[in-house]
Protein backbone atom coordinates (compact mmCIF):
# COMPACT_ATOMS: atom_id res chain seq x y z
CA UNK A 1 0.00 0.00 0.00
CA UNK A 2 1.43 3.39 -0.99
CA UNK A 3 0.38 6.15 1.38
CA UNK A 4 -1.17 9.31 -0.08
CA UNK A 5 0.41 12.50 1.19
CA UNK A 6 -1.03 15.96 1.78
CA UNK A 7 2.44 17.37 1.21
CA UNK A 8 6.04 16.34 0.71
CA UNK A 9 8.30 16.31 3.74
CA UNK A 10 10.80 19.14 3.90
CA UNK A 11 13.29 20.11 6.59
CA UNK A 12 15.13 23.38 6.80
CA UNK A 13 17.95 24.04 9.21
CA UNK A 14 18.50 27.68 10.15
CA UNK A 15 21.18 29.22 12.33
CA UNK A 16 20.43 28.56 15.97
CA UNK A 17 17.54 26.20 15.24
CA UNK A 18 18.38 22.50 15.83
CA UNK A 19 17.27 19.99 13.21
CA UNK A 20 14.59 17.52 14.30
CA UNK A 21 15.53 13.90 14.45
CA UNK A 22 12.24 12.06 14.12
CA UNK A 23 8.52 12.75 14.30
CA UNK A 24 5.21 11.14 13.50
CA UNK A 25 3.63 12.93 10.58
CA UNK A 26 -0.12 13.09 9.86
CA UNK A 27 -1.76 9.65 9.55
CA UNK A 28 0.84 8.13 11.88
CA UNK A 29 3.59 7.89 9.28
CA UNK A 30 6.97 7.34 10.92
CA UNK A 31 9.53 9.80 9.59
CA UNK A 32 13.24 9.94 10.34
CA UNK A 33 15.72 12.66 10.53
CA UNK A 34 16.61 15.91 8.88
CA UNK A 35 19.96 17.56 9.19
CA UNK A 36 21.92 20.14 7.24
CA UNK A 37 24.15 23.18 7.34
CA UNK A 38 23.06 26.58 8.62
CA UNK A 39 20.67 28.52 6.38
CA UNK A 40 20.42 25.57 3.98
CA UNK A 41 17.46 23.45 2.96
CA UNK A 42 18.25 19.80 3.55
CA UNK A 43 15.88 18.16 1.12
CA UNK A 44 16.80 16.63 -2.21
CA UNK A 45 15.65 18.99 -4.98
CA UNK A 46 16.84 17.20 -8.09
CA UNK A 47 15.15 14.52 -10.21
CA UNK A 48 13.44 12.01 -7.87
CA UNK A 49 15.62 8.98 -7.34
CA UNK A 50 14.40 5.41 -7.33
CA UNK A 51 14.42 3.53 -4.02
CA UNK A 52 15.26 -0.13 -3.47
CA UNK A 53 14.32 -1.91 -0.24
CA UNK A 54 16.30 -5.05 0.68
CA UNK A 55 15.00 -7.63 1.35
CA UNK A 56 11.90 -7.01 -0.76
CA UNK A 57 10.09 -9.75 1.15
CA UNK A 58 10.69 -11.65 4.36
CA UNK A 59 8.85 -14.42 6.23
CA UNK A 60 9.44 -14.83 9.96
CA UNK A 61 9.72 -18.49 10.90
CA UNK A 62 7.72 -19.85 13.84
CA UNK A 63 8.95 -18.47 17.18
CA UNK A 64 11.53 -16.26 15.48
CA UNK A 65 11.06 -12.94 17.25
CA UNK A 66 14.36 -11.39 16.21
CA UNK A 67 13.84 -8.02 14.47
CA UNK A 68 14.65 -8.19 10.76
CA UNK A 69 16.88 -5.37 9.43
CA UNK A 70 15.86 -3.69 6.18
CA UNK A 71 17.98 -1.30 4.12
CA UNK A 72 16.69 1.21 1.58
CA UNK A 73 19.08 2.67 -0.98
CA UNK A 74 18.70 5.59 -3.38
CA UNK A 75 19.81 5.55 -7.00
CA UNK A 76 20.98 9.17 -6.65
CA UNK A 77 21.34 11.85 -4.02
CA UNK A 78 21.14 11.38 -0.26
CA UNK A 79 18.29 10.86 2.18
CA UNK A 80 16.98 13.84 4.15
CA UNK A 81 13.94 11.95 5.44
CA UNK A 82 12.21 8.61 5.05
CA UNK A 83 8.61 7.81 5.97
CA UNK A 84 7.42 4.28 6.81
CA UNK A 85 3.81 3.21 6.38
CA UNK A 86 2.62 -0.23 7.57
CA UNK A 87 -0.47 -1.43 5.72
CA UNK A 88 -1.62 -3.53 8.70
CA UNK A 89 0.15 -2.24 11.83
CA UNK A 90 -1.38 -5.01 13.97
CA UNK A 91 1.03 -7.51 12.32
CA UNK A 92 4.45 -5.86 12.67
CA UNK A 93 6.13 -2.81 14.09
CA UNK A 94 8.98 -0.77 12.59
CA UNK A 95 11.77 1.23 14.16
CA UNK A 96 12.59 4.83 13.24
CA UNK A 97 14.90 4.76 10.19
CA UNK A 98 18.57 5.65 10.54
CA UNK A 99 19.80 7.76 7.63
CA UNK A 100 23.34 7.66 6.26
CA UNK A 101 23.93 9.26 2.86
CA UNK A 102 22.16 7.23 0.17
CA UNK A 103 21.19 4.44 2.61
CA UNK A 104 18.49 4.20 5.26
CA UNK A 105 18.05 1.28 7.64
CA UNK A 106 15.24 0.18 9.94
CA UNK A 107 14.09 -3.02 11.62
CA UNK A 108 10.83 -4.95 11.38
CA UNK A 109 9.46 -6.35 14.66
CA UNK A 110 7.02 -9.29 14.49
CA UNK A 111 3.86 -8.73 16.55
CA UNK A 112 1.19 -11.21 15.43
CA UNK A 113 0.35 -13.84 12.83
CA UNK A 114 -0.45 -12.53 9.35
CA UNK A 115 0.98 -10.70 6.36
CA UNK A 116 1.40 -7.03 5.53
CA UNK A 117 3.38 -4.55 3.44
CA UNK A 118 5.71 -1.79 4.60
CA UNK A 119 6.17 1.16 2.22
CA UNK A 120 9.17 3.46 2.53
CA UNK A 121 8.77 6.91 0.93
CA UNK A 122 11.34 9.69 0.68
CA UNK A 123 10.83 13.45 0.60
CA UNK A 124 10.41 13.50 -3.20
CA UNK A 125 7.63 10.88 -3.17
CA UNK A 126 9.75 7.97 -4.43
CA UNK A 127 8.92 4.71 -2.66
CA UNK A 128 9.78 1.05 -2.28
CA UNK A 129 7.93 -1.73 -0.44
CA UNK A 130 8.71 -4.79 1.68
CA UNK A 131 6.27 -7.69 1.98
CA UNK A 132 6.28 -9.32 5.43
CA UNK A 133 4.68 -12.54 6.69
CA UNK A 134 4.69 -14.15 10.13
CA UNK A 135 4.15 -17.82 10.93
CA UNK A 136 0.97 -19.36 12.35
CA UNK A 137 0.67 -22.18 14.90
CA UNK A 138 -1.94 -24.45 16.44
CA UNK A 139 -1.33 -23.69 20.10
CA UNK A 140 -4.00 -21.86 22.11
CA UNK A 141 -3.31 -18.27 23.19
CA UNK A 142 -2.05 -17.69 26.73
CA UNK A 143 -2.76 -13.93 26.69
CA UNK A 144 -6.51 -13.92 26.14
CA UNK A 145 -7.59 -10.29 26.55
CA UNK A 146 -6.46 -6.92 27.90
CA UNK A 147 -7.94 -3.61 29.04
CA UNK A 148 -6.18 -0.27 29.14
CA UNK A 149 -6.45 1.01 32.72
CA UNK A 150 -4.24 4.12 32.89
CA UNK A 151 -4.78 6.32 31.10
CA UNK A 152 -8.38 5.18 30.74
CA UNK A 153 -9.29 3.98 27.27
CA UNK A 154 -10.52 6.91 25.19
CA UNK A 155 -8.61 9.48 27.25
CA UNK A 156 -7.63 12.71 25.50
CA UNK A 157 -4.87 15.20 26.22
CA UNK A 158 -2.52 12.50 27.53
CA UNK A 159 0.91 14.04 28.26
CA UNK A 160 3.51 13.16 25.63
CA UNK A 161 5.95 12.41 28.46
CA UNK A 162 3.65 10.00 30.33
CA UNK A 163 6.37 7.32 30.10
CA UNK A 164 4.40 4.31 31.36
CA UNK A 165 0.98 2.75 30.67
CA UNK A 166 -1.05 0.36 32.84
CA UNK A 167 -3.33 -2.50 31.82
CA UNK A 168 -5.45 -5.35 33.10
CA UNK A 169 -4.12 -8.44 31.32
CA UNK A 170 -6.05 -11.73 31.23
CA UNK A 171 -3.80 -14.79 31.10
CA UNK A 172 -4.84 -18.43 30.97
CA UNK A 173 -4.78 -20.02 34.42
CA UNK A 174 -1.32 -21.18 35.37
CA UNK A 175 0.44 -18.90 32.88
CA UNK A 176 2.84 -16.28 34.21
CA UNK A 177 3.02 -12.68 33.07
CA UNK A 178 4.84 -12.26 29.78
CA UNK A 179 4.61 -10.11 26.68
CA UNK A 180 5.19 -6.64 25.30
CA UNK A 181 3.30 -3.46 24.47
CA UNK A 182 2.73 -2.43 20.84
CA UNK A 183 1.16 0.89 19.86
CA UNK A 184 -0.52 1.81 16.58
CA UNK A 185 0.08 5.46 15.75
CA UNK A 186 -2.65 7.05 13.68
CA UNK A 187 -3.57 4.70 10.84
CA UNK A 188 -0.31 3.21 9.55
CA UNK A 189 2.37 4.08 12.09
CA UNK A 190 3.78 2.00 14.96
CA UNK A 191 5.64 2.53 18.22
CA UNK A 192 7.07 -0.16 20.47
CA UNK A 193 6.75 -0.19 24.25
CA UNK A 194 8.67 -2.23 26.77
CA UNK A 195 8.00 -5.66 28.27
CA UNK A 196 5.01 -6.27 30.54
CA UNK A 197 5.73 -6.18 34.27
CA UNK A 198 3.46 -6.86 37.24
CA UNK A 199 2.48 -3.45 38.60
CA UNK A 200 0.31 -1.46 41.01
CA UNK A 201 -2.07 1.09 39.55
CA UNK A 202 -1.50 4.78 40.28
CA UNK A 203 -3.64 6.01 43.20
CA UNK A 204 -7.17 6.96 42.22
CA UNK A 205 -7.24 4.89 39.02
CA UNK A 206 -10.70 3.46 38.32
CA UNK A 207 -10.51 -0.09 36.99
CA UNK A 208 -12.49 -0.94 33.86
CA UNK A 209 -15.39 -3.36 34.20
CA UNK A 210 -13.89 -6.87 34.28
CA UNK A 211 -14.30 -9.08 31.22
CA UNK A 212 -16.13 -12.31 32.21
CA UNK A 213 -13.84 -15.01 30.83
CA UNK A 214 -13.53 -18.63 31.99
CA UNK A 215 -10.24 -20.19 33.10
CA UNK A 216 -8.26 -16.96 33.18
CA UNK A 217 -6.56 -14.82 35.81
CA UNK A 218 -6.43 -11.04 35.57
CA UNK A 219 -3.26 -9.18 36.51
CA UNK A 220 -2.31 -5.50 36.59
CA UNK A 221 0.67 -4.96 34.32
CA UNK A 222 2.60 -1.96 33.05
CA UNK A 223 4.96 -1.16 30.20
CA UNK A 224 7.22 1.78 29.51
CA UNK A 225 6.93 3.83 26.33
CA UNK A 226 9.14 6.42 24.62
CA UNK A 227 8.07 10.04 24.22
CA UNK A 228 4.85 10.44 22.26
CA UNK A 229 3.90 12.87 19.49
CA UNK A 230 1.52 15.69 20.33
CA UNK A 231 -1.96 15.78 18.80
CA UNK A 232 -1.83 12.10 17.84
CA UNK A 233 -4.19 9.12 18.16
CA UNK A 234 -2.87 5.84 19.62
CA UNK A 235 -4.18 2.30 19.96
CA UNK A 236 -2.58 -0.05 22.48
CA UNK A 237 -2.07 -3.78 21.95
CA UNK A 238 -0.48 -6.45 24.14
CA UNK A 239 1.13 -9.57 22.73
CA UNK A 240 3.23 -12.47 24.00
CA UNK A 241 3.16 -14.93 21.10
CA UNK A 242 3.82 -13.73 17.55
CA UNK A 243 1.92 -16.68 16.05
CA UNK A 244 -1.28 -15.39 17.73
CA UNK A 245 -3.25 -12.18 17.15
CA UNK A 246 -2.31 -9.32 19.44
CA UNK A 247 -5.08 -8.23 21.84
CA UNK A 248 -6.45 -4.68 21.63
CA UNK A 249 -6.36 -3.02 25.04
CA UNK A 250 -7.63 0.51 24.36
CA UNK A 251 -7.06 3.91 22.80
CA UNK A 252 -5.97 7.40 23.80
CA UNK A 253 -4.82 10.64 22.24
CA UNK A 254 -2.25 13.27 23.19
Amino acid sequence: MVHTYDRLFKCEVRRGVPAWKAFVAPFGLIVAGCSGSNNAASYYSGTPATLLATPAQYAFSLDNNTPEPVSVTRSAGTFSSLGLSVADPTIVGVTVPALSGATATFSVIPIAHGATTITATDSTGSSSSVNIATASCGRPPSLVAAQQAYPASGATGVPTSIGILYFVAYFSNGVGVSGHLHLIVGTHGTLEGGPLDVATLPPGTVLPTPIPLPNVSDTIVSATIPALASGQQYQTQLYNDTCQPAVLAGTFST
